[in-house]
């Protein structure tokens, strides 16, 4: 969903360079959470360079994460690294997930959930506790496969992967995973969340729902550092969070603003024409009560 295949880069491929790591990409065409039929023929048409490599190593994010996880049994690997994976998109299965849903094909996903007879190896799923949908995912998984090691990074929300940015850090990071080292994986955990750049406005967003005046210290002291999709979410669910307490004024000028941050954005235009028929009927509601 991030970059598209052009079968000659794939994720990650800078930092395996970087640290001379022997790596393959598998890269979906399009966002169709790695089909079953077409990772058989991946592996098949791998299988020479993948009988050359003793030990396996499978790393990957969200949709990448969900692959390593399910198909770990049939790359036989000795250990699988997951960032915020899912355990499947099927909104049967997941029904508290609707992030993905649109991306479910019945013909395309049976069966597609992650099951125990897909484990191999030992497996490291990293994710934020504080991100409700990913932890319901991440416990689930966890209940399904054996091996499977909850490693939490707090206020880093679905992009935990990049509080592991770096060469050093992502080193220690596998390292730690191959040696089975949990305490390590721990301390490299909490080392990381403290100088994450999402962390502050994971803080400034998570804090919304419960202590929103926080929540606009944290933005007005950090925001100018969110990025421009970060600086919009923001805007659009700290305006939700108006809406609810009755500040409709208010909210309707921050969902301006995210739209200047994101003009494309047709949800946030479907909410703000919502709040202008509210706005609406309310003046006509006041207009009758004072006549």
């Amino acid at each position: 969903m991030e970059m598209k295949a052009n079968g000659s880069r794939f994720w990650a491929q800078r930092f395996c360079e970087k640290a001379d790591i022997s790596a393959l990409g598998f890269i979906s065409r399009r966002p169709n959470w790695f089909p079953a039929a077409s990772v058989v023929k991946a592996v098949e048409a791998a299988a020479p360079i993948l009988r050359a490599a003793p030990e396996r190593i499978l790393y990957g994010h969200s949709q990448g994460g969900y692959a390593a996880l399910r198909y770990r049994g049939r790359f036989n690997a000795s250990v699988a690294i997951a960032f915020c994976p899912q355990v499947s998109i099927d909104p049967k299965v997941a029904p508290f997930d609707g992030r993905f849903a649109r991306y479910f094909s019945p013909d395309l996903h049976a069966n597609m959930g992650i099951a125990p007879d897909h484990a191999a190896g030992r497996a490291y799923l990293f994710f934020d506790p504080f991100h409700a949908v990913d932890h319901r995912h991440a416990a689930r998984i966890a209940t399904l496969q054996e091996r499977t090691h909850l490693v939490p990074v707090h206020m880093t929300g679905h992009g935990t992967v990049r509080a592991f940015t770096g060469t050093e850090r992502a080193l220690s990071l596998i390292e730690a995973c191959r040696g089975d080292d949990l305490r390590g994986l721990r301390a490299l955990a909490r080392a990381a969340r403290v100088v994450a750049p999402m962390r502050p406005y994971q803080i400034a967003v998570t804090a919304i729902a419960r202590h929103p005046a926080w929540a606009d210290r944290f933005h007005a002291r950090f925001g100018s550092s969110f990025s421009p999709v970060e600086r919009a979410n923001f805007l659009y669910l700290r305006a939700n969070r108006h809406i609810r307490d009755g500040e409709l004024a208010t909210a309707r000028t921050m969902l301006v603003d995210a739209m200047t941050c994101q003009p494309e954005n047709a949800g946030f235009a479907g909410r703000l024409a919502e709040l202008d028929g509210r706005i609406a009927r309310s003046r006509r509601a006041d207009g009758t009560a004072l006549s």
